[in-house]
């Protein structure tokens, strides 16, 4: 009777047969003559129609709150006798830095209806089938995979050319060692929903459009991706994320929905996720 195969195996043929089928959906959005009304319909994406000082607010909100809600994490952390290699720091810094950007748009938003002048709109308006977007959200990361994975390739070749050390996340460690079940749940949620959820909000609805609002489309694009990937701070995965930012960016410019990169980033983190469980990635 044959070996079965290894998990590693099962999850690395999977990632292939992906990644071949997200080059079959970006070479039919960009050649197939249906595709093309789709590809050459305008942005669906409704502009940052905020004057300076309400933009002006709303960045330094979320900025002090974020400051607040990192700084309540390290307090919390510290009385617990919490060190950098416990799971459960992570997972608090997170709940801080993401939490606290989710409560704070949130906030801000009730507060501007509420006198009148509501915040722009994340998404159009009617927004298109529940269904539609969760699909198209799926789509969409099968069709950054063979992109993202270049770009992971290059970015290791670069810093093995230049003999750069390439350093593991922290996050990445967890999964990878002997960390307690609870922990590893708590993280995989922040990464698959609390985190795709603030980070979408803030680098595509918010960063992305203000942008937008006074650069060239494809500066705005390339800027917020590569903020969205210096937030990661790491340098070798500083090039895909960026890929993957300007993907996201495009996914939810031409869709008019922020549902869209958010299931695509959170399959992206899962996927991840799954490959660090599998012993795989870094």
């Amino acid at each position: 009777m044959p070996d079965l195969p290894s998990a590693a195996t099962i999850i690395q043929n999977a990632q292939w047969a992906l990644a071949l089928l997200g080059l079959g959906l970006a070479g039919a959005w960009y050649f197939a003559p249906r595709c093309q009304p789709l590809r050459r319909r305008p942005a669906r994406v409704p502009p940052w129609s905020a004057d300076v000082p309400d933009t002006l607010l709303v960045g330094f909100v979320v900025c002090l709150a974020v400051l607040l809600g990192l700084s309540f994490a390290s307090t919390v952390t510290l009385r617990n006798g919490l060190t950098t290699s416990d799971g459960w720091t992570s997972v608090i810094f997170a709940l801080g830095l993401h939490g606290t950007i989710l409560a704070t748009v949130a906030s801000l938003a009730l507060y501007k209806r509420s006198v009148g002048e509501p915040l722009p709109p994340a998404g159009s308006t009617p927004p298109a089938p529940l269904t539609d977007r969760l699909l198209l959200g799926a789509a969409v990361l099968c069709a950054a995979l063979p992109f993202v994975f270049a770009a992971s390739y290059t970015s290791a070749e670069a810093m093995e050319l230049l003999k750069m050390e390439v350093k593991r996340q922290d996050l990445a460690g967890f999964f990878t060692t002997s960390s307690p079940p609870l922990v590893l749940i708590s993280l995989t949620l922040v990464a698959t929903v609390l985190a795709p959820l603030s980070e979408e909000l803030l680098f595509r609805a918010g960063l992305f459009r203000i942008l937008a609002s006074f650069l060239p489309r494809w500066a705005a694009i390339l800027v917020s991706a590569m903020a969205f990937a210096s937030l990661h701070q790491s340098t070798v995965h500083f090039l895909p994320l960026t890929v993957l930012g300007v993907i996201f960016a495009l996914a939810y410019e031409k869709s008019g929905s922020l549902l869209v990169p958010v299931v695509a980033h959170g399959l992206f983190n899962l996927n991840s996720i799954l490959n660090l469980l599998a012993g795989l990635g870094t």
